[in-house]
Parts: structure tokens; sequence; C-alpha cells
């Protein structure tokens, strides 16, 4: 037998400010001040209403409504960007990486880790309710080039732009898959990439080993002007990087961007045409 979802008077009322409020996913916080109840009740009457499939949490303290027309359905994770974004509370946060290139379809992978960058991040990692969320830290300063995703039935989240996207891939390769995954997806957009957004990005993010790939990905790709290159190679100096650091680093060396080219362009090629 499955638990009636039955609501007691202070449960009701807490669901109706909160639909009424738009506010799907909320803290015990939320609603110790909705209903002007000490925290320790709240916590106590959300337990409750836990178990009887009402609502499902997410993580210690936060939750999110049960939908009604899931019937007699207990549990439910809601949209995990959407999610992803809330677990952030008012800390500046935007998605990223992986999670970013599959927003702008420039990946064809799919992606079963929500990848999110935050200042001061509550923690590394998070699972809600099988979602894994894993949480990049980042400077106040850091956060550019940051745009609006909309979902579903007027829910947004933020997300970095297409040239903040490869700029974070591109400075942390394993978020997204590796370099070539990089490559693959600004080769799938490259038509409507700003290279000189994108180069403007790179030398404020000030990374050197990203200025470097930046300027790679601009031959690889075929994009870009001159300008856009010599304005990359003022930013350069004398050490070498991989292309691709989570990669064994080997390979021929690259002078103009003082790279090392640990993945042939046979290898990047090969990739875009799959």
């Amino acid at each position: 037998m499955r638990t009636a979802k039955t609501l007691g008077n202070q449960t009701a009322k807490l669901i109706t400010r909160l639909q009424d409020a738009r506010q799907t996913i909320f803290t015990v916080e939320d609603a110790a001040r909705i209903l002007a109840t000490p925290r320790n009740l709240v916590s106590n009457l959300l337990g409750k209403a836990e178990q009887r499939g009402v609502v499902t949490r997410l993580r210690r303290g936060t939750y999110t409504l049960v939908p009604y027309e899931l019937g007699s359905e207990t549990v439910y994770a809601g949209d995990p960007l959407f999610v992803a974004s809330k677990l952030m509370g008012r800390r500046q946060h935007f998605l990223s990486h992986g999670t970013a290139l599959a927003i702008h379809g420039m990946t064809t992978q799919p992606r079963l880790v929500v990848t999110i960058s935050a200042v001061n991040p509550p923690a590394r990692k998070i699972n809600a309710q099988g979602t894994e969320i894993k949480v990049v830290g980042v400077r106040a300063e850091q956060v550019f080039g940051v745009t609006t995703h909309w979902i579903g039935d007027g829910d947004k989240v933020p997300v970095s732009d297409r040239e903040r996207t490869i700029i974070d891939c591109l400075q942390r390769p394993e978020l997204c898959g590796g370099y070539i995954e990089v490559d693959a997806g600004a080769w799938m957009v490259r038509d409507r990439i700003d290279t000189a957004k994108l180069v403007d990005y790179a030398i404020s993010l000030g990374v050197g080993a990203v200025v470097r790939r930046v300027g790679h990905l601009l031959d690889s790709c075929r994009i870009g002007t001159e300008a856009d290159r010599k304005k990359l190679g003022g930013h350069l100096t004398n050490t070498y990087d991989p292309l691709d650091p989570s990669m064994p680093v080997q390979g021929r060396y690259d002078a103009r961007w003082r790279l090392r080219l640990n993945i042939g362009q046979d290898e990047i090629e090969a990739v875009r045409n799959t």
C-alpha cells in the first residue's frame, strides 16, 4: 500500500505559499520563515511530508515539491539543471564545462554529471536524488560571460555563454571529455563563435595555458582573424603547456603557441567526422 498524500493545515499553507511564489525548491529556513515556526518544528513537519510523498529531500535542509500530477509517486528529483542551480543558494554561479557544452548543442555525448561553477561552493560534489553534481570553485572576478538558459515553464538558470564555455573547457578539459571534445564542439558551431570575445575572455581569465590552447583551437577550426592571433601572441610566455593536460605529456612541440601537442590533428579530425 502507498501512503496517502494527506495534508495538515501547516503543510497545506506552506505548499500554497510556495506555489504562489513559484518556488518549487526550498530550504528548511524558507519554510520556517513562511510558517513563522521554529526550525526544529518545521524539520519535523517536513520529515512527515516527505514520508507521505508531498516533498522530496534533495539534500540535507533542501527540499522540492512533488508535483500533484505524479499521483502516488513519492520521490521526485526535479530538473537536474534547475536543482543544481537552486542548491547554490545565493552564491554567484553558472552551469559550466560539459553541461554548458550540451546546453549550447556542442556535443552529442550524454552528460550524466551536472557541472556548475560557483563562488565559495558549498561542496565539491553533491548527490541530489541520484543526480551527481560537480561544483567548480571560481573567484567572484571570474564570473563573466554568463547568459540565461530557460527550462520548462518559465524557470531559468545561469549558464556560461558559448565563448566562456570553450574557455572553461580549455582550462579543465577533463570536465568535458578532453581537448578533442572541446575542439569538436567548437567545430560544430564554428560559424557562431565570436572569436574576438573568445580571445578577450582568454586574456581576462589570465591563465597562460588557456591563451595557448585558444590559439591552437583557432588554427585547428580555421576561425578567427590574424588580429585575434596577434592579440593572443602578446600574452605568451616561453613556458610550454600540454594541449590536453589529462593526457600523457608527449608529442611534438608547437613553437607558435608554446604547446606540447599530445593529441594529433588527425585524431581531432577523426572525431569531428564521427
